[in-house]
């Protein structure tokens, strides 16, 4: 399937979640439809990434954690206290996991990192940006900059835990993506 395509594909899924977000009404999850869109548009420009052969497992992985945001946000109903609790730390881990690989793949191919740096810097950033979310969220729905509470610093504790399982599973991985030889070389 050529490149346009699979962009057109991974526009539908990606564009109806917009969609659900918007008539929900839970318009606070825009911004990371967003960022996650331009991102996976980054990515699909690069040649290391669009080449390779893992690529669309990855665009599925992104695409599928954002339903799942809009699944566990959006629903209308809501689960007894632990199931709650467990859906909330699976998002966390799963915010790490995702957005720490999306992390990792831009400094890897878009900057040109070594593999090593380029996971270092994704773990390191992506718990900043953690550490962000947790202040945006304090923001949108106490209308204020708080103290954290347990809750935000249960969801810090989670995203640092799923960026040390993203560390050691990128670290082990044998399919690394390469970025594409710098123009000269």
């Amino acid at each position: 399937m050529d490149h346009r395509m699979m962009r057109i594909l991974l526009l539908i899924p990606w564009s109806l979640a917009v969609m659900v977000v918007l008539l929900t009404g839970h318009t606070y999850i825009l911004p990371y439809a967003l960022v996650l869109g331009l991102f996976l548009v980054i990515l699909g420009r690069l040649p290391g990434y669009s080449h390779h052969p893992a690529r669309r497992t990855y665009d599925l992985l992104f695409v599928t954690y954002l339903w799942a945001i809009v699944a566990v946000r959006c629903r209308p109903f809501r689960w007894s206290v632990p199931v709650e609790l467990a859906l909330n730390i699976a998002e966390h881990i799963g915010f790490a996991l995702v957005i720490g690989l999306l992390a990792y793949l831009i400094f890897l191919l878009l900057f040109r990192w070594q593999a090593r740096h380029s996971l270092i810097a994704a773990v390191i950033s992506f718990n900043v940006l953690g550490i962000g979310n947790e202040l945006f969220q304090d923001i949108v729905f106490g209308g204020s900059l708080q103290p954290f509470d347990m809750d935000a610093w249960k969801d810090i504790g989670m995203n640092a835990a799923g960026s040390v399982l993203l560390y050691f599973i990128i670290n082990r991985s044998n399919d690394p993506i390469t970025p594409a030889p710098a123009s000269g070389t």
